[in-house]
């Protein structure tokens, strides 16, 4: 499948061009910084680069939430293993549940932006965009580019 960027015919990238893109919080079709993360907990409808929508069907954001929770549980079950392990038999029950519960509170946050991509990287992977769909990324991305030219 191609795609164009800047009047350009390009591969999709492969899978795990994406996924390195994704950890890194950048969009997984086109790499750039400007993707549709707006700070931490917000986003933008679409990546400001190359137009790609975040929400590509309904009930896309379950994937994401999904993702975090995987994420968090393990991270949660792996230090409470370690925790284990390096302070038995003389538990610090107090010390230990005040972690876990700080950790099951901060880890989802920091998670977050970069679920979100992750599962974008997943599903651009698994259901490649058609071409009605890159055509709406590339007029949102002309009609953007469009306006910033006029505000200027």
């Amino acid at each position: 499948m191609f795609y164009t960027i800047g009047g350009m015919d390009r591969p999709m990238p492969s899978n795990a061009t994406m996924f390195r893109r994704a950890a890194l919080r950048t969009c997984p079709r086109c790499g750039g910084s400007k993707s549709f993360i707006k700070h931490w907990l917000g986003r933008y409808e679409r990546c400001r680069t190359c137009g790609i929508r975040w929400h590509r069907e309904h009930g896309f954001e379950l994937g994401p939430i999904a993702v975090n929770v995987v994420f968090t549980f393990f991270t949660l079950a792996v230090t409470m293993i370690v925790a284990f392990v390096t302070t038995g038999p003389d538990y610090n029950v107090p010390a230990l549940m005040t972690l876990m519960i700080g950790a099951a509170i901060l880890l989802p946050l920091f998670f977050y932006p970069f679920t979100y991509t992750l599962w974008l990287a997943f599903d651009l992977a698994s259901h490649k965009p058609d071409q009605r769909e890159l055509a709406e990324a590339d007029a949102a991305v002309a009609a953007s580019a469009s306006a910033s030219a006029t505000a200027s």
